[in-house]
């Protein structure tokens, strides 16, 4: 019984740690939410005057390669 109960625990566990897709579906979570961090980040500042409409897109544009190669190198 006692082995029975250690070799489903170890089982579950193994499991537990061993699920790539779920780890995949939380780096894309983390990126989409960065992505959206940014977003909010320099709509804030072109609705400051702190940045121009240009400077944002060039950052925007920036940001999202580097997301991209972030991404990649998963």
């Amino acid at each position: 019984m006692k082995r029975a109960l250690i070799i489903g625990l170890l089982l579950f566990g193994m499991n537990a740690q061993a699920d790539p897709i779920d780890s995949t579906l939380e780096e894309k979570k983390q990126i989409e939410y960065l992505k959206k961090a940014k977003y909010y980040e320099l709509r804030a500042k072109l609705a400051s005057g702190e940045i121009t409409l240009e400077e944002a897109q060039r950052q925007w544009i920036k940001n999202l390669n580097k997301l991209k190669k972030k991404e990649e190198a998963k």
